[in-house]
């Protein structure tokens, strides 16, 4: 009973932390309109991974290694914010360009390059793993067992499987991918905005 709880407990803090709109959730969304469902996939495995890294990290005791060196933390968070800079400003610099016939359909990225990106979104951010520290600590019951925190891990995995999923099946229909073609500038020009205004915060965040 205790565990069934510790697993519904992190079932509910994985799903508030994943569906909230950040830029795990924009870069998926942006290869699901912009791209093939294949190319979504990739991009959605690489946060997905990133989500289970992080909180595997957290289970290992990152997040006080962070809390202990805040240098290395400051030093994570300064390269992660100018990562997520990047990424807005190519994006708004992408918007005016009209895309190729037949774009939803192919893509000149690889699936190494969409996983990467996908992975390195994630991974830039690492107040996840302080966030997954605390949601872990507060939910594991107490001396649990290997076997227990791999149970608790898996549940993140799985919640940000369904909800990516979810993601990639809604927004890669033809409609959305067919208004996206037509507001494609406006739309790039949000999420750019978006990712830059992210990556500014955290390194505002990062000051001392």
């Amino acid at each position: 009973m205790e565990l069934l709880q510790a697993i519904l407990t992190v079932a509910a803090i994985a799903a508030i932390g994943i569906m909230s709109p950040g830029p795990d959730f924009f870069a998926v969304t942006y290869a699901s309109m912009l791209q093939s469902r294949v190319s979504a996939f990739w991009v959605a495995l690489g946060v997905i991974c990133g989500n289970g890294v992080w909180a595997g990290a957290a289970l290992l005791g990152v997040g006080a290694l962070f809390a202990l060196f805040p240098t290395f933390y400051l030093g994570f968070k300064i390269f992660g914010a100018l990562y997520l800079c990047y990424l807005g400003i190519k994006m708004l610099r992408s918007a005016r360009q009209p895309l190729p016939e037949n774009a939803a359909d192919s893509s000149s990225s690889s699936a190494y390059a969409l996983f990467s990106k996908g992975l390195a979104t994630t991974m830039s951010n690492p107040k996840a793993a302080v966030y997954y520290a605390s949601a872990l600590s507060a939910a594991a019951p107490q001396h649990a067992s290997w076997a227990t925190l791999m149970l608790l891990l898996a549940t993140v995995i799985l919640v940000a499987t369904v909800w990516f999923s979810l993601v990639i099946l809604v927004l890669s229909t033809p409609k959305a991918s067919a208004a996206f073609r037509r507001f494609k500038a406006y739309f790039e020009s949000l999420f750019g905005g978006l990712l830059l205004t992210f990556g500014l915060k955290r390194l505002w965040d990062a000051k001392p």
